[in-house]
């Protein structure tokens, strides 16, 4: 059984806007870690409540301090917005143009607030990221020496260049499901050759992009990387 956590909500800037985002720790025990979680797309299910974000700050809530957070423009958080131009509009173009700077700067900015957090506690600090949350949090953690080790849930192959991960030496774990609609073989050799050797990667059978019935399964496997707990593991 998880050990009871509890929650804050937390509001933050990134840059000129406010972002709102939850602080999730064990109720007796002193956190091992911060872990910050990047949600995917808004445009696909991408909000701090999301399944499976959810599902991983729950399980290492027991034993971490965990943060996820909404995007500019998403749930509460704010967005500075042109004329004429909608929340909509403005994630439609970041999708179009893969210019990640805004949502990249909004991961940081929750690393900070994390980091504020638990200034105290002297722990490390890992990202998680779910699809595209997994390439911003990425792109945050290879430059961020603070950040000890990464995590990418069902990162966007095909739509996202990894290449920038060829240059970085992080400890990262990998987790795609093989019945995914961005997954191939092809694709995956690709994701392979730009993560390296050192980085593990884990492909699961009959999951898909959503890993609706396999959250916990997944939360398990980033909780046996992060900590060191054995979890249930299914898959090549």
């Amino acid at each position: 059984m998880l050990q009871a956590a509890l929650e804050e909500h937390l509001t933050f800037l990134s840059g000129a806007v406010r972002l709102k985002g939850v602080l999730s720790y064990p109720e007796q025990a002193r956190p091992e870690l911060a872990v910050l979680l990047c949600s995917p797309h808004p445009h696909f299910a991408g909000d701090m409540n999301n399944n499976v974000i959810c599902a991983v700050a729950q399980r290492l809530a027991a034993r971490c301090a965990v943060m996820r957070f909404d995007y500019r423009g998403v749930g509460e958080s704010e967005i500075s917005l042109g004329p004429d131009e909608s929340a909509f509009d403005y994630w439609n173009a970041i999708e179009e143009t893969k210019d990640y700077r805004d949502a990249v700067e909004d991961v940081a900015a929750a690393a900070r607030a994390l980091l504020a957090a638990t200034e105290s506690l002297n722990v490390g600090l890992s990202v998680v990221g779910y699809s595209f949350g997994a390439a911003t949090g990425m792109l945050f953690a290879c430059r961020e020496s603070r950040v000890e080790k990464m995590v990418a849930i069902a990162p966007p192959l095909g739509k996202v260049s990894f290449e920038f991960l060829s240059d970085c030496r992080k400890p990262s774990l990998h987790i795609a499901g093989r019945n995914d609609f961005l997954y191939s073989d092809e694709k995956m050799a690709a994701f392979r050759r730009s993560v390296g050797p050192a980085a593990r990667v884990v492909v699961l059978d009959e999951v898909d992009h959503f890993f609706r019935g396999d959250e916990d399964s997944v939360a398990r496997q980033i909780e046996e990387y992060l900590l060191g707990t054995k979890g249930n593991q299914h898959g090549s």
